[in-house]
């Protein structure tokens, strides 16, 4: 006789990190809102970035945002995520624990920035939920889940620039509080779990302004020059985009070449982009998690 758990759904806690671009945190929550059962808000309290620099805040836009928690999902986490002594990427590793742990165990964590709008987030959720035995047994299959970034390079006068070669990344996990570099967990601690789920990631196509506070403030601020990168920024355009291949500032391969959608915004890039593209394939989870559990617990369930 088998034992059934695909009815008994657990929780889906999402976290968000913001400081400087905050501003495209609502576009964000809205996706995922109606999924979640819980929404944490990390913000640092002094409004220092990880490079130790001060950034410009409305400190209205707390209030407003929970001026549309209408089911109270959302609460706020403001701590000192600034120490002088850690590098960028040891203070975003830091919050990110110190989020995971206001998180808490027994729980889908999701980590999507503010700027990471999912495509799919019903089929995510039905993902999660279908494998949530991963989340009563951590000890057993410590994993963390990967989507694919679709990234918005520049916005043009006429659409936008973007990216699309299954750079993923890291974005949901059942352990807590085992971040080593940005969302990342390493081999040590989990399997990762490569999905076709997919995220529309509005990491460059901003102003110059706020291009150059991203990359003098992010966590891989000393990974690169960001000076010289900033410079190839600025001069690529509708006219001579096709020439640069191979050129992500830190990972090699992981931006293969641009292209390029005629919009009007963001909402009907997604659009086009959509209709252009086949909807991804049904991720399957490998046998070996199925095979690990029942061996663990002992325990079946009947399709």
């Amino acid at each position: 006789m088998g034992f059934s758990f695909l009815d008994k759904k657990v929780k889906l806690k999402i976290g968000f990190l913001i400081s400087y671009d905050y501003k495209y945190l609502p576009d964000a929550l809205r996706v995922v809102y109606q999924y979640a059962d819980e929404i944490i808000i990390a913000i640092d309290k002094n409004r220092m970035s990880w490079a130790g620099k001060k950034y410009d805040f409305d400190e209205c836009f707390l209030d407003q945002i929970q001026s549309t928690d209408s089911q109270n999902k959302i609460s706020l986490f403001q701590e000192n995520f600034y120490m002088p002594e850690l590098t960028p990427m040891e203070n975003e590793v830091r919050e990110r624990n110190l989020l995971s742990e206001k998180m808490g165990p027994d729980c889908w964590q999701l980590q999507i920035d503010s700027d990471e709008y999912f495509l799919q987030f019903d089929e995510v959720y039905a993902f999660l939920q279908k494998n949530s035995f991963l989340v009563r047994r951590p000890d057993v299959n410590p994993v963390s889940i990967r989507a694919n970034w679709i990234t918005l390079f520049k916005q043009t006068e006429n659409g936008f620039l973007y990216i699309d070669n299954e750079e993923n990344f890291p974005f949901a996990t059942n352990l807590t509080a085992k971040y080593y570099v940005g969302r990342d967990m390493g081999a040590r601690h989990n399997d990762e779990v490569v999905t076709d789920f997919q995220a529309l990631h509005h990491s460059w196509a901003r102003t110059p302004e706020e291009i150059y506070q991203k990359i003098t403030n992010w966590g891989h601020k000393d990974d690169f020059d960001g000076e010289a990168f900033f410079k190839v920024w600025k001069g690529i355009d509708e006219g001579n985009y096709t020439e640069f291949v191979d050129f992500h500032p830190i990972y090699k391969g992981a931006w293969h070449k641009l292209n390029f959608i005629a919009c009007s915004d963001v909402a009907d890039f997604m659009q086009k982009f959509n209709a252009i593209h086949p909807s991804p394939k049904p991720t399957r989870l490998q046998r070996k998690y199925i095979r690990a559990y029942r061996k663990a617990t002992g325990k079946f369930w009947v399709r």
